[in-house]
């Protein structure tokens, strides 16, 4: 019988693996390590999806912001399922021929003019989604206001975290919680409920091309979110993490040569269990991105789902050893960070 090593391979050495893997050291020397082995591992429980539970498997919403009224049926037809209005400039009419039912909508409450949207018929026409104010900074009449204005629609969410200027995890997760915290003393202050306000949060981010960060990190938020509303006495409910792929440079070549990067990107927020995902198309830097860089980036996310089968299992990498070391140190890294410099 002859040897085919494409199809014969020799059993897996685990020995030797975990000799030559415990050697591997670290040359990280950033606000964080990096190790590649962890003799007492234990493989971290995520918690469940904020889009769905944990046996509908990794779903997650194809995201598409519309800055023009002819974008938005082309990127509905493309197979967006996520539709975000964040300029100024949107407007209610613009969704006259659309089920709500059937997308999720997301109103930038911080930048759409929400004077403009019929809340009462939105709801009637089973509105899901969010219509969002950023925390940060945010002041008591702010929470007041936002909170009166959107007090018959509980089941969307109401309040933001944004990070999108932060590259490095731990800067992103220290930030989350900073933030959080922001919001939990302005909220006592306004005299809200806390408890209600703490299940209607979005968190919004960057995913940069390093696959593996991106997964731990994203992880890691899910857990870390978990762990600081315990510590403030509130009930579990997850977090809806809503990413957005950063853009690589271009140094002398041409736009298309960022799909590799792009698409990186996308695949570590997915994999790594992102709510809703936004691909920025390869020409977003132009005053309008094309209407093939638009279908290009939504194609991106089809074919992670229809091709790879992303969609279909919980926490993909969960049990990777590499990963689950990363996410448990960016867990207790950012952590401890945060105790230090934001808790009395």
């Amino acid at each position: 019988m002859s040897f085919k090593e494409w199809l014969d391979f020799p059993a897996f050495d685990f020995e030797r693996w975990r000799e030559e893997a415990s050697n591997i050291k670290s040359d990280e020397t950033g606000l964080w390590r990096k190790p590649y082995w962890s003799p007492s591992l234990r493989c971290s429980e995520l918690p469940a999806k904020a889009i769905a539970p944990q046996e509908n498997g990794n779903a997650w919403s194809l995201t598409e912001s519309i800055q023009h009224e002819e974008d938005l049926m082309p990127a509905l037809l493309g197979g967006a399922d996520g539709i975000r209005f964040q300029h100024e400039f949107c407007k209610w009419q613009w969704l006259s021929k659309v089920h709500l039912e059937m997308i999720y909508l997301d109103l930038d409450a911080d930048q759409v003019h929400l004077a403009h949207f019929p809340f009462r018929k939105m709801i009637a026409n089973g509105w899901k989604g969010s219509c969002t104010r950023s925390v940060r900074g945010l002041t008591v009449e702010e929470a007041c206001n936002h909170t009166d204005l959107l007090s018959a629609i509980p089941s969307i969410r109401k309040w933001a975290i944004s990070t999108c200027d932060l590259n490095n995890p731990v800067e992103v997760l220290c930030s989350g919680l900073v933030q959080a915290q922001g919001a939990f003393d302005t909220f006592e202050a306004a005299g809200l409920n806390k408890a209600e306000a703490f299940q209607a949060f979005r968190w919004i981010y960057q995913v940069g091309p390093n696959v593996l960060e991106g997964v731990a990190m994203t992880r890691a938020m899910r857990i870390i979110w978990q762990r600081w509303l315990t510590s403030r006495g509130l009930k579990c409910g997850a977090i809806w993490l809503d990413a957005r792929t950063y853009l690589p440079e271009v140094d002398e070549g041409l736009r298309t040569d960022r799909f590799i990067g792009m698409t990186s990107a996308a695949y570590s927020g997915a994999i790594g269990g992102v709510d809703s995902l936004e691909i920025l198309p390869h020409d977003a830097d132009c005053r309008k991105a094309s209407a093939d860089g638009k279908r290009w980036a939504r194609n991106i996310q089809h074919l992670m789902r229809e091709e790879a089968g992303l969609h279909r299992v919980f926490d993909p990498m969960g049990g990777s050893r590499v990963v689950e070391a990363w996410t448990a140190e960016l867990v207790e890294i950012a952590w401890k960070s945060f105790e230090n410099n934001v808790l009395p």
